[in-house]
């Protein structure tokens, strides 16, 4: 049942909930803000089973996945990545039934208002990582338009009270129906729940960080309310508390003293994407270089040089690791892998050591000079479907990579010399072969029988001088 979860086929069967059927989208902000995230194609999905379950009405009308294919025009596989996208932003939620068979429940959510998506800082992050700035800026004025200046006014504005009457009795003690329409609406809350986008923290040192900050010009309490996106900072980059500290002091605004978290934003990934500055990813103390490790490998039993991997996994931050595998080779991050790692850490689909492990992969193990999206992409999406959530775990997945890779390739290697032809004997043309006189062979074998000619006729003419001396010794004995 497990392996089945993300497995779709045209028969997959699935119904839809949707308990904000009646109201309508905000196209603006799904355009402005999740469009860029998502894509297209995820968008167009979302609004399609939006569609649907507006006909449906909560009456668990059966569907099949055939028939958002077919209006789609899209597989199998590509529909699953549309839907994991939409799981990761919190537009939808998927369960799988434990007592029918390839059956699937989606759960659709209202998309969060555009002051709620901004001021969730892995969202506003990764909106920002996909946009760049100035479009980042442009979207912002476009969902918030600047009130205009009327000159000195005054609100003369009637209340609530002022117009309607409502006895105080009611007010201290609501009346039954009242509560049980609050308690039904906090019970069936369909807005997307941002908070599961909020990162934990981990060795992150808040209580220090405020210590070293204690001192300075900045106001803490600037500094504790922009205490989400500080993490989601650390957790995507690595930074300790005092580099951290030193970022949000040149975000902080010298007039008001305050931390600007729009600046401090825009300060980090601006330092973390020029190839100039030099030590602007350090990890912390304890970490290990994957640069160090890389020098080590060979030198290493198998076990040992697999192990300071996973340590080096465990403890760094993605973009951290990626600067140090760089560095290693006098490169530097470019934009595009920040923000695929970027995108991947933001669906909180794997932790950090998983990342680090794919990224250490790609460039360390399969020796690419950059992050190939669409390759991290869909190794991402297989070790997903195989519940990849240990460094470990993504070692015996890239093990078995290897495997079929290898595997593969035996048998095309087989089916190119084997399959199914008579196996090619190349014959060689008459000027090739070794026995023809104007080769080099030939020539080598006629000299070879040359000389045995001549090494016999010099024996002969030896054997007939020392028998004609004998003769004229004999003869001479004889006269004598």
């Amino acid at each position: 049942m497990l392996n089945s979860e993300n497995k779709l086929t045209p028969d997959s069967k699935y119904i839809l909930l949707n308990s904000s059927a009646n109201r309508s989208l905000d196209h603006s902000v799904l355009t402005n803000l999740y469009l860029p995230i998502i894509g297209r194609g995820a968008l167009e999905l979302y609004e399609l089973l939006w569609s649907l379950s507006i006909n449906d009405h909560n009456r668990l009308i059966l569907h099949k996945h055939y028939e958002l294919q077919s209006m789609l025009d899209v597989g199998s596989d590509k529909l699953l990545r549309y839907r994991r996208k939409l799981e990761g932003v919190n537009l939808l939620k998927t369960f799988i039934s434990l007592t029918s068979a390839d059956s699937y429940v989606y759960e659709l959510k209202v998309p969060c208002s555009a002051s709620e998506f901004l001021k969730t800082d892995i969202l506003s992050i990764l909106l920002l990582g996909k946009v760049g700035e100035e479009t980042y800026n442009q979207i912002v004025a476009r969902l918030f338009l600047p009130k205009p200046d009327v000159g000195r006014v005054k609100d003369v504005s009637a209340s609530l009270l002022d117009v309607f009457q409502v006895p105080s009795s009611d007010l201290k003690s609501l009346p039954g129906s009242v509560n049980e329409a609050k308690r039904t609406i906090s019970n069936r809350q369909n807005s997307a729940d941002v908070s599961r986008l909020t990162p934990r923290a981990h060795d992150f040192d808040f209580d220090l960080l405020l210590d070293i900050l204690d001192n300075s010009y900045v106001d803490l309490t600037s500094v504790k309310a922009a205490s989400d996106l500080i993490m989601s900072e650390y957790e995507l980059y690595g930074i300790d508390e005092l580099k951290m500290a030193d970022f949000i002091k040149r975000a902080t605004n010298l007039n008001t003293n305050k931390l600007i978290q729009r600046n401090l934003k825009f300060i980090i990934n601006r330092d973390y994407t020029q190839p100039d500055v030099t030590d602007r990813l350090q990890a912390p103390q304890n970490t290990q270089s994957a640069t160090e490790t890389g020098k080590r490998a060979d030198s290493l039993p198998k076990d040992r040089e697999l192990q300071e991997v996973i340590d080096i996994a465990k403890t760094n931050a993605p973009i951290a690791l990626l600067k140090q595998i760089k560095d290693q080779r006098h490169g530097m991050v470019t934009e595009g892998e920040q923000r695929a790692v970027r995108d991947l850490v933001a669906r909180g689909i794997f932790p950090t050591e998983v990342i680090n492990m794919l990224i250490y992969y790609l460039l360390a193990d399969d020796q690419h000079s950059t992050l190939n999206k669409n390759l991290m992409a869909t190794i991402a999406d297989d070790w997903a479907q195989h519940h990849v959530a240990t460094a470990e775990d993504a070692v015996s997945q890239l093990q078995q990579r290897v495997k079929k890779q290898e595997a593969a390739r035996t048998k095309r290697q087989n089916r190119r010399y084997s399959g199914g032809r008579g196996q090619i004997k190349e014959t060689l043309p008459d000027w090739a072969k070794a026995d023809q006189p104007g080769s080099a062979t030939s020539k080598k074998a006629a000299a070879q029988s040359t000389n045995k000619k001549k090494s016999k006729a010099q024996q002969a003419l030896e054997h007939k001088r020392v028998d004609e001396a004998l003769a004229r010794l004999r003869q001479k004995k004889e006269d004598q």
